[in-house]
């Protein structure tokens, strides 16, 4: 007997999430605009590619609406802006695909990732850092006590001996 809980999605809705484009008015009339537009002009994607100097697949994420393929919103505002104006479309006007991607990075940024260096500026990566550097701390004092109780390290100052060749009379140099 399967457990039903209302929060758990179901793996299929999960698996087909990520290829197909969403149902958002705003975002898909952005990327209709933009599909139309192309077409209008009778541009196609390479020349495009080649006239805005955007990369082709970022122009195809865009016209089939794959928000995970597209690039981070710094990236996306100026080539966005740079596509308006190839294709002679009003400033602003697709912008939804912006906002639509941004409100992914959000959701996004609340996973804890090793790989991605942003996690030491959050709370969890300070409180690692400052075990990682309480350990390192406790360690190396264990290592000098421990050289400490058998003699191979010495607290007291360094003497240095100079023997005498002709008298074999060793002389000390303390200064």
């Amino acid at each position: 007997m399967a457990l039903n809980f209302p929060f758990k999605k179901s793996s299929s809705a999960l698996s087909g999430s990520q290829y197909k484009p969403d149902i958002d008015n705003e975002f898909s009339e952005a990327i209709n605009l933009f599909i139309t537009q192309r077409k209008k002009a009778g541009i196609s994607l390479e020349k495009l590619s080649e006239m805005t100097k955007i990369s082709r697949n970022v122009l195809i994420a865009i016209e089939n609406g794959w928000k995970k393929y597209l690039p981070e919103s710094t990236y996306l505002t100026s080539m966005l802006k740079c596509l308006e104006v190839e294709l002679n479309l009003e400033k602003g006007s697709l912008d939804a695909i912006l906002t639509q991607k941004v409100s992914i990075n959000n959701v996004s940024r609340l996973k804890f990732n090793f790989i991605n260096i942003d996690f030491l500026s959050s709370w969890i990566g300070s409180l690692l850092y400052l075990i990682f550097m309480l350990l390192s701390i406790l360690a190396l004092n264990s290592q000098q006590k421990y050289l400490l109780k058998i003699n191979s390290i010495s607290t007291e100052p360094i003497l240095i001996e100079k023997t005498d060749i002709n008298n074999r009379t060793i002389i000390n140099d303390q200064k």
